[in-house]
């Protein structure tokens, strides 16, 4: 009996030094992996051809769960948020058709309007979301309309993007 429970407990600890992060290559769904969730966001906010001060910008972002960061405008309507990146085994995992969700909303009172609504199925990021990002200019009065941006990985496809930006 003792034997048997030793070949047990040695199996169970050889299973065990290969389910470690150091050997998760073997098994890509223990593995994590670095997502992008936005890269750099960077945009400027008018209403009436004037900048809007302290503006309430939210970013969220649903990949594994849904998380929010919050920054406000400057004096000229200036906003910005940094990279932002998470670890996540869902990449790794077989059969899954995982997706990534990125909003920007500005809020006025009880006014919502979206300066980004994008879905995707990239997680290391796209030149031209990047490039879009970067740059939103914003205004209050323009009316939320889809942007269809060619991707540059395969140019007959598009990047549907909602927003009130334009650029």
């Amino acid at each position: 009996m003792t034997s048997v429970l030793r070949r047990c407990g040695l199996i169970l600890a050889m299973f065990f030094v290969f389910l470690n992060e150091g050997n998760a290559g073997m098994f890509g769904f223990l593995k994590k992996f670095d997502v992008l969730l936005f890269p750099k966001v960077r945009g400027r906010v008018e209403q009436a051809g004037a900048p809007v001060q302290g503006l309430k910008i939210i970013r969220a972002a649903t990949y594994d769960t849904a998380e929010t960061q919050e920054t406000y405008t400057d004096k000229n309507g200036v906003f910005s948020f940094p990279p932002w990146t998470t670890k996540s085994r869902t990449p790794g995992k077989p059969l899954v058709e995982d997706r990534l969700r990125q909003v920007v909303v500005a809020q006025q009172g009880g006014e919502k309007y979206v300066l980004w609504h994008y879905v995707t199925a990239r997680v290391t990021g796209e030149a031209v979301i990047t490039e879009k990002l970067a740059h939103l200019n914003c205004s209050l009065e323009d009316e939320e309309i889809v942007h269809h941006f060619t991707k540059v990985e395969n140019q007959t496809f598009t990047h549907d993007i909602s927003s009130i930006c334009r650029w």
